[in-house]
């Protein structure tokens, strides 16, 4: 009996010890790539939960204006999560606009990163009565690009 417990207790214990050494930490830094087809690098943390790198948008401009390459600015928050939750802004280099995005960072079961955001953009208004339509709001599914 006292064998039994001892066994029982050890494989329990090596049980444990497996899923945390498995157990998988949702990381942001790396390529992404969102269902629209946009792509953005996050570089390495700045000292603390800081980061920055550069946004690609698939999406078009309407006056035919050439899309570049954006920097983006963030942080997360780490604390007491394997799935932070994180913001960022993208001061678009092409455009009189800037976008703040905020989500999570997610890994299911097989060990699959996914950052799930919502979004605003905010364009410049022409004038204060220009001013309601100067906002946007969508949200954007983010994952690793297939190698």
């Amino acid at each position: 009996m006292k064998n039994a417990i001892l066994f029982t207790t050890f494989n329990l214990l090596f049980q444990v010890a497996f899923y945390n050494c498995n157990a998988h930490k949702c990381n942001l830094i790396g390529n992404w790539t969102n269902e629209l087809g946009s792509n953005m690098t996050i570089d390495k943390p700045t000292p603390g939960t800081n980061f920055n790198g550069f946004y690609f948008t698939a999406v078009t401009v309407q006056n035919g204006t050439v899309i570049q390459k954006s920097l983006l600015y963030g942080a997360e928050n780490v604390q007491h999560s394997d799935q932070p939750v994180f913001g960022f802004v993208v001061n678009w280099s092409f455009t009189e606009s800037i976008s703040d995005f905020v989500g999570q960072c997610f890994v299911d079961g097989e060990g699959v990163e996914k950052l799930e955001t919502m979004w605003l953009l905010r364009a410049k208004a022409d004038s204060s009565g220009d001013n309601w339509k100067a906002t946007r709001v969508g949200s954007n599914l983010f994952f690793r690009p297939n190698k």
